[in-house]
């Protein structure tokens, strides 16, 4: 019998077809040679089978493939891997103690004498060969009477479970009361001033071209008077206007007609005045300018002839209240969007953010224009403080951990230490607050084998398969062995378990 067996993988073969090669040869010893690429030796199941198949035979199993991936899981899972097909020299026969060479033999039937009996020195050895072949056949009789003849490979089920949980958050908590659902939290602060600058929406009109016009100064006195430039002249309302140039009044005179003096003419001298004020408050009507100010009041008198009307008005930006409101709610507008950006920059490594417990403190807007600054911009500063909470990632999977071991349904345990956050909500304040947390972990079926056995024993394939299949930690079940079988046997001997998992 030859030790080592070369299996060579066919392109159409299956998973099941080279299990059953394997459990068919007879070697100790089996080489599964793959030139080319096969799929479905990629699958750890697959390879797990495999060599499941060859501890239970006790034969030795050896891949020869190309595909890394193939060798890749196979040296993951502890098969041995090499890159040719290398097959053992055939071994030399043994020389057995009553089995001489047959030179040997041949010399040692000279040299007896012819009339000596010499003894058979084979019949120890048959004797020896008969008691070995009735062994190995006793035992093949016992392998093929006690051997499993159907195989029952359960896949658990696989699946995510979600779990809800609710703790409490504090910055007055210890680790130690993490278990309890008491999680600490760090507090951070930053203090920032924001700019916000703004168009205002206030008008008023404002003068543009002061008004100008003539007035005439009038003398009663006896000497000439001379009106300085600058000269301050007014309406009875306050309107004030100055004169442009210096003028002389000239004293007043007799009028006389054929010798004889007929009354009095007043001096008189006229002169621009503009008014004081820019806009159309100075066009005022005829006669309104009738005030001198200063000491010529006493001496002259002063009027206006004609009416002004050269002032002009323009409209112009101006700082209102309500300017004032919009820039305050644009400010804080402002602040609660940097806010929200500003402390994702202040999360710690190994933390998590609890954005609910946020806490922004304004201070005292200051505007730069005060109200009713004539400006078409109005620019303002405000003072914010931020106040945030980080949560320890190593604290809340610890109270993940222990909540997760409380919700697991029955059958079922984690495949890994890993627990994923879906949702984390925080209702409160800084000082304590509660947090809902949302988690998903992966998890496994734990399968039961005597269960397993009890609830298949004597039913057709298709019975055990639906029976199974209401077991929600069974996941895909598949039969194998002697295709002849339509019920599952009762001797627990005659039905192997697999769960490839669990290798």
């Amino acid at each position: 019998m030859p030790r080592t067996d070369v299996v060579p993988v066919e392109r159409e073969d299956t998973i099941q077809a080279l299990v059953g090669k394997m459990r068919e040869s007879p070697s100790p010893r089996i080489i599964i040679f793959s030139p080319t690429r096969a799929l479905f030796l990629r699958s750890e199941i697959n390879l797990r089978l495999l060599k499941y198949y060859s501890e239970e035979e006790n034969k030795e199993l050896v891949l020869v493939v190309k595909d890394r991936t193939v060798k890749k899981i196979a040296t993951k899972l502890g098969l041995q891997v090499v890159d040719r097909l290398e097959l053992e020299e055939p071994e030399k026969p043994e020389v057995y103690q009553n089995h001489l060479p047959m030179e040997l033999e041949e010399l040692t039937t000279e040299a007896v004498p012819a009339r000596e009996e010499v003894g058979n020195p084979l019949r120890g050895g048959r004797l020896l060969m008969a008691l070995g072949v009735t062994c190995f056949s006793l035992l093949v009789a016992a392998y093929f009477l006690f051997r499993p003849r159907i195989n029952i490979i359960v896949h658990p089920t696989v699946k995510d479970h979600l779990f809800h949980t609710v703790a409490t958050v504090g910055a007055n908590f210890g680790e130690r009361e993490v278990i309890q659902g008491k999680l600490p939290i760090k507090v951070l602060e930053k203090q920032e001033e924001l700019n916000v600058s703004l168009a205002t929406t206030g008008r008023k009109r404002v003068g543009h071209v002061a008004a100008k016009g003539n007035a005439v100064f009038i003398n009663s006195g006896v000497t000439p008077i001379i009106v300085p430039k600058g000269t301050v002249v007014s309406t009875k309302a306050g309107i004030k206007f100055i004169t442009s140039k210096p003028v002389v009044v000239p004293k007043k005179t007799t009028r006389y007609e054929l010798g004889v003096p007929m009354g009095e003419v007043y001096g008189q001298a006229e002169v621009e005045v503009e008014a004081v004020e820019k806009g159309t408050i100075g066009n005022v009507e005829k006669q309104m300018i009738t005030k001198i100010e200063g000491h010529l009041a006493n001496t002259l008198h002063v009027v206006n002839t004609q009416r002004f009307t050269s002032g002009e008005d323009r409209s112009v930006a101006v700082v209102q209240e309500e300017d004032l409101r919009r820039a305050e709610v644009e400010a804080k507008r402002q602040v609660a969007l940097r806010a929200e950006s500003e402390v994702k920059g202040m999360v710690e490594e190994g933390y998590l953010l609890l954005p609910e417990l946020t806490e922004t403190q304004t201070g005292q807007i200051r505007a730069e224009q005060p109200l009713g600054t004539e400006s078409s911009t109005l620019a303002v500063k405000l003072t914010y403080k931020i106040r945030t909470s980080l949560l320890s990632k190593t604290h809340l999977y610890k109270w993940l951990e222990h909540n997760l071991a409380q919700t697991l349904p029955a059958g079922f345990r984690p495949i890994t230490n890993e627990i994923a956050c879906r949702e984390v909500k925080a209702e409160g304040n800084l000082e304590t607050a509660k947090v809902s947390v949302l988690a998903m972990a992966k998890i496994r079926g734990e399968i039961d084998h005597e269960k397993i056995r009890q609830a298949v024993a004597g039913k057709s394939l298709q019975q055990a398969k639906e029976t199974l299949a209401t077991f929600p930690e069974v996941g895909v079940v598949e039969f194998t062995g002697d295709p002849t079988i339509e019920q599952i046997p009762k001797q627990n001997y005659q039905v192997r378990l697999i769960v490839p998992s669990e290798k």
